[in-house]
């Protein structure tokens, strides 16, 4: 990882990426940011499966580094469909697309919405986003429609 977090050539995020992938990634290395940066790699990617690819790279990237002792192995299912969803809205173009290139991701990294871990909390309430419901299953949102 660059010393900088927020200067990234796009080789050292693919580099994070293979890591995640291959759960090779240190748990300290896997920030907010490299969420982030794996999510708009996926939507790029694997379009309207990015999802899918999403959850299922997270439970087996979670479980290499221990986890969380939970039925859900530390994976938050509503968390996980709202991050990619608020990126689709920031990097999808007219048609939906999302591009993975090195503008898209400085104008990733650069952004003071995404960089807030806490912009969820516009459209849900701190108890619906933490509930057993949330993490298992997509909920949809009780303080604002995700449009």
């Amino acid at each position: 990882m660059p010393e900088n977090d927020y200067i990234y050539e796009l080789a050292d995020a693919e580099k994070l990426i293979k890591g995640f992938t291959a759960c090779t990634l240190s748990k300290t290395e896997w920030t907010h940011e490299a969420h982030l940066i794996a999510g708009l790699w996926l939507l790029a990617k694997y379009g309207e499966q990015a999802l899918p690819e999403m959850r299922t790279r997270l439970l087996r990237f979670n479980e290499s580094v221990g986890g969380i002792n939970d039925d859900q192995n530390g994976y938050h299912e509503t968390m996980t469909v709202f991050w990619l969803w608020a990126l689709k809205e920031m990097f999808a173009d007219d048609d939906g697309k999302v591009y993975w290139n090195q503008d898209a991701l400085d104008d990733l990294l650069f952004d003071e919405t995404l960089a807030d871990r806490n912009i969820w909390a516009e459209f849900y309430s701190k108890d619906l986003m933490m509930s057993v419901a949330a993490r298992r299953g997509f909920v949809q949102p009780d303080l604002k429609e995700m449009e």
